[in-house]
Order: structure tokens, then C-alpha cells, then sequence
């Protein structure tokens, strides 16, 4: 097993000044550009949007696919970035975002850098003034000439102070702008886990929720199910009353779930008319007894659309699995699923379930 490569808070100091929520962006920063140094990794934007995502400890999926390849490779080729952020960084509707984050970064560090140059650059000259004072002082016949040497000195000094400042307040405003554009780039993280119409997680944040909800039940011993729910006849609403309506319930079918479950449980949209609910500590009949009720509060609502029509009496099935020793992800995810073509099949608005 590899030893994890995540640095700790000290590795990467912060700035005085820098507020506590620029702060932890700062130090995620940090520790993806010494990442990106240890590693030998290619500097471009798709190099630092993945390392800023590991850093991050985000997306435990992404986190142990570039452990994996670093363990066999020990560094990570141009290739592997490529593969790897196209697969797990830059997937869904916030593609663009983070590309378009990820060069505009690019273009702020080379900024900081061409800073620094030209503060080494002030800094050769000011040396060489110093050296060349320093070199004529012993030579110096008399007080004209040493109050010459010292005004010079004077104004090379003013000079310099002035250049520190200029680079001080460009260093200043460039990491003010690398501060927005990383807080932009997770927020365009975040959003690439969201389904854009229901506003809910999607099938990507189900899988790395359940990844780690399987994890921590196989560490605990606690118990977790999963229920996968089907709008029945779904295609009807949408032949009859049209797209926006079938939108819009979809939206109020997703917020009934919503607002059913705990904060520890989610709720995410995997497909069309496809529902997936993960519910960490509950016990099997729990689960079932709360989509008995879901269905029934379901079927007894109306969808009242914008020109006056009401739609009801729309019903859902639902698929309900729990986790057992030597389960993965996908066992769970196929168990509720077979529930819920039993309920499919016994004819719908039904809530199936082992012992149920």
C-alpha cells in the first residue's frame, strides 16, 4: 500500500494577512504546486486542477486513481493527466468552467513569476550598486568624493524601495486574484456534481458518496441501504403535458425525497426518470416504511402547471437493498435495482425490499 503523498498545514506557509477562508484555499494551492514539483508533473491548467482536487481530499475516486498510478510510475506522464481529469476532474456541466479557471490561473502564476524575476533582476542591480560603492570607498581622497558615493547610495536605496513596493503590491493583487479564481474552481467542482435541473447531486456524487458511506459502514459495523426509485409511466406525463412538465416534476419529486430524508442521507437524479437514495444507519425496515410513505405522499399530490392543468395521481416504484459483509458498491447498487423491477413488475407504486 502507498504511503499517502498529502502534505500536512505546515508545508505550505500563509502569508500574513491572508484571512482565514483565503487561507485554506492558500494552503490547498500551495501543496498542489509542490505536488505538481515532487512529482515531476507537467505544469499546465489540467495538471493544477487535478492536483488542487487531490489536495483537496474531495473525490476519494480520484484521489486513489492518482495514488495508483504514481505507485506503479512514481511520477504522472502527460497521458495520465489527461486520462485522469478527463475521467473524474472535468466531467459533467462544469467542464468548461474549470478549463476556463484553470488558464486563467495559469496566466496569474506566470504573472507572480515574471514578479519575482524582475524583483531579482532590482535586487542584482542594487547588489552590483552596493559592491561598486563598496569597492571605491578605500580609494576615496576626500569628503567630496565619499558624500558623492553616499548620495548615490542614497538615491539607489530610494530607488529600490520604490521597486519593492511596486512588487509588493503586485505580489499583493496577484494573490488576491489566485484566491477568487481557486475559490472559483472548487465552486465549479462543486457544481459538476450537481444535476442541473433538479439542482440535487448527480450519478457522479452518488458514486463517491456511496464509496465512502460502504467505507465507513465496513470500518463501523453500522448498517446502510440504498433505495432506487422510478417514476412510473414517466414518459406519458411528458407525451401528454409536454418537456416543461415533465421537468417540473421531476423537481417536485425531488424535493418530496429531499425533504423525507435526514441531513446524513442523500438523494441524487442517476438518470432520466431514475432516483437513487442512500440512507448511512438505517435499518432495512426503516427504509421501507419511509418510501411507503414517500409513495404515498407522491400519489396523492398535484402538479399544478402554468396554465392552470393539474396533474395527479402520478406514482413511483422503489427498489430497497442493504448492505451485507462483502458487499462493493456495485452489489448494492444491483440488489436495489432488482427490487425495483419487482416492483416494476407487481405493478407499480410498490416498495420492494428483502422480507417486504
Amino acid at each position: 500500500m502507498m504511503q499517502t503523498t498529502h502534505l500536512s498545514e505546515e508545508d505550505t506557509p500563509v502569508p500574513s494577512g491572508v484571512t482565514p477562508d483565503a487561507a485554506g484555499v492558500y494552503q490547498t494551492a500551495g501543496k498542489a504546486f509542490d505536488l505538481i514539483d515532487r512529482h515531476r508533473t507537467p505544469p499546465s491548467p489540467q495538471a493544477y486542477a487535478l492536483w488542487y482536487a487531490y489536495v483537496s481530499g474531495n473525490d476519494p475516486l480520484l484521489v486513489a486513481r492518482v495514488d495508483e498510478v504514481i505507485a506503479a510510475k512514481g511520477e504522472l506522464s502527460l497521458y495520465d493527466i489527461e486520462s485522469i481529469h478527463w475521467e473524474l476532474v472535468a466531467t459533467g456541466a462544469g467542464d468548461a468552467a474549470t478549463m476556463q479557471i484553470g488558464d486563467a490561473i495559469e496566466r496569474e502564476i506566470e504573472s507572480v513569476l515574471g514578479i519575482i524575476r524582475q524583483g531579482a533582476a532590482s535586487n542584482d542591480v542594487y547588489h552590483a550598486s552596493l559592491s561598486a560603492v563598496g569597492s571605491r570607498l578605500p580609494d576615496s581622497p576626500s569628503v567630496e568624493d565619499l558624500a558623492g558615493l553616499i548620495s548615490k547610495l542614497v538615491e539607489d536605496n530610494r530607488r529600490m524601495a520604490e521597486t519593492t513596493q511596486e512588487l509588493s503590491q503586485g505580489l499583493s493583487e496577484s494573490q488576491t486574484q489566485l484566491e477568487a479564481l481557486n475559490q472559483e474552481l472548487a465552486e465549479a467542482q462543486s457544481q459538476s456534481l450537481k444535476d442541473p435541473l433538479t439542482a440535487i447531486p448527480n450519478r457522479r456524487a452518488f458514486a463517491k458518496r456511496l464509496d465512502e458511506n460502504i467505507a465507513d459502514a465496513a470500518r463501523t459495523g453500522k448498517t446502510l441501504c440504498v433505495a432506487m426509485a422510478d417514476i412510473d409511466h414517466f414518459k406519458k406525463v411528458n407525451d401528454v403535458y409536454g418537456h416543461p412538465a415533465g421537468d417540473a416534476f421531476l423537481k417536485m419529486f425531488s424535493t418530496l425525497i429531499t425533504r423525507n430524508i435526514k441531513g446524513q442521507d442523500m438523494v441524487a437524479r442517476i438518470g432520466g426518470e431514475e432516483f437513487a437514495i442512500i440512507l448511512p444507519q438505517t435499518e432495512i425496515i426503516a427504509a421501507y416504511n419511509l418510501f411507503v410513505r414517500i409513495k404515498s405522499v407522491l400519489k396523492a399530490s398535484e402538479l399544478v402547471l402554468d396554465d392552470g392543468t393539474c396533474i395527479s395521481g402520478i406514482t413511483a416504484s422503489f427498489g430497497v437493498a442493504c448492505l451485507e459483509p462483502g458487499m462493493n458498491a456495485n452489489d448494492l447498487i444491483n440488489q436495489a435495482d432488482k427490487f425495483l423491477y419487482e416492483a416494476k413488475n407487481a405493478g407499480r407504486d410498490k416498495v420492494k425490499a428483502a422480507g417486504f
